[in-house]
């Protein structure tokens, strides 16, 4: 092999390295963080709790609100018209706006018009329209009426020296 052709592949490999590690710097730089939904842990209960209203609705309308960003979906919300049908908790009108994200990843919802849900929702309710997400439990009607209390999650421990009764101590006596 000739020495100018030994030269040129050291330099083409210096090039290469120094293009690569430009290239990964900048790829640091230039991404932005992803969004990701995290939500509270907990239950319905919890869910229930920190809600301002929960009511069962029926979804009449739809429609999507362009945020400032055109570019971005991240700021879109889907708008749904709600008829209240019963409130478990809070006072939203009986005709009510449930904005969401229109993105799973800032924790939107899609709800499905002619559909009934039990909607989980926060914000003052006196302009006619609250929020929720996917993480406020909002959820499909059917399910049953909303749960509001979580279940403990240990069992009731007996007071130190204290005896528990045998179970069929009371039938017994």
């Amino acid at each position: 092999m000739s020495r100018s052709r030994t030269t040129r592949r050291r330099r083409f490999g210096r090039v290469l390295t120094v293009a690569l590690a430009v290239a990964a710097l900048l790829g640091g730089v230039l991404v932005t963080s992803a969004s990701a939904c995290s939500c509270f842990p907990g239950g319905e209960g919890s869910r229930y709790a920190r809600a301002d209203h929960v009511f069962t609705g029926l979804v009449v309308g739809k429609e999507t609100i362009t945020g400032q960003d055109p570019d971005s979906p991240l700021d879109d919300l889907f708008r749904y018209r709600v008829l209240r049908l019963q409130t478990h908790k809070g006072q939203p009108p009986i005709l009510v706006d449930v904005d969401t994200s229109v993105s799973g990843a800032t924790c939107g919802i899609t709800l499905n018009v002619w559909e009934s849900y039990v909607v989980f929702a926060f914000g003052d309710a006196a302009d006619g329209v609250v929020e929720t997400g996917s993480c406020s439990g909002t959820r499909p009607a059917a399910q049953g009426p909303p749960i509001t209390e979580d279940p403990p999650t240990t069992t009731p421990a007996i007071a130190l020296g204290a005896s528990a009764p045998a179970p069929c101590a009371t039938a017994a006596a």
